[in-house]
């Protein structure tokens, strides 16, 4: 059965998110309300939906849905939510600082963020968070904030801390070849590594097994791929953008 799925800890957790954050950031910029906001609807959706109750009971391209939206669609909306004076005044917290300064090191935040998406696609770690519950929402939670974390030193507020031009265009596509090194392992890979979804339920969707997961498979490597490939982009430009405008100022 598909159904919206209300759950009261996911639907108080986005309200507080989005209340915490208006009470703090209140009118000062819209650009940066929109993009947060947007992040914790997405949030929400993404967990109360049919996306999720498809995903975990019916279809694996679903749940891999599920899962890109978390790593790589909600965490850098909410990233450029964040104000920079808002991120500067956090970051005056010696602790805050400590932490931004050792999970922000590139090795550390790219482990993080591309180990997570690959470790919980090894169908044994797979299946255990379908299984258990508790599990499954630690797994969502642990893609949530590896990829805040992954994406903090390319988008985040305080640019002198961002990756340099050429640093960040690496880091970014070496997830990419990552990404797409899963994807293909899900595309071309034996059916039946997700058991759960070996249903008759899911055929009524026009889908059988193993074009499921080639589907996920699919949507792992091309949208996923295209998400870093256009933070490459978006990093160039605003890298070119900077040098024109220095150059101007000191023609």
């Amino acid at each position: 059965m598909i159904f919206w799925d209300w759950e009261p800890s996911v639907v108080a957790g986005c309200a507080a998110l989005a209340i915490g954050y208006l009470a703090i950031v209140r009118a000062r910029s819209l650009s940066h309300m929109a993009c947060f906001l947007a992040g914790v609807v997405l949030l929400l959706l993404d967990l109360v939906s049919p996306i999720d109750s498809l995903g975990d009971r019916y279809l694996f391209s679903a749940h891999i849905v599920q899962h890109f939206l978390l790593a790589l669609v909600i965490p850098p909306l909410l990233l450029l939510g964040i104000p920079r004076w808002l991120a500067r005044a956090a970051l005056q917290r010696t602790a805050l600082d400590r932490l931004e300064r050792l999970v922000g090191q590139p090795p550390v935040s790219w482990l993080l963020g591309v180990g997570a998406m690959l470790a919980w696609h090894i169908p044994l770690l797979f299946n255990a968070a379908l299984a258990n519950d508790a599990l499954h929402i630690f797994q969502h939670l642990s893609f949530l904030v590896t990829g805040t974390i992954f994406w903090w030193p390319v988008l985040g507020p305080v640019e002198e801390r961002r990756l340099p031009i050429l640093v960040a265009v690496t880091y970014l596509f070496g997830a990419c070849v990552c990404c797409s090194l899963l994807g293909a392992f899900l595309t071309f890979g034996p059916v039946g590594l997700y058991p759960a979804y070996l249903n008759p339920p899911a055929q009524l969707w026009g889908l059988d097994p193993k074009s499921d997961q080639e589907l996920g498979g699919m949507l792992m490597w091309v949208p996923g791929c295209f998400v870093y490939l256009s933070a490459i982009l978006s990093t160039v430009m605003r890298w070119y953008g900077s040098a024109a405008a220095a150059r101007e100022t000191t023609a």
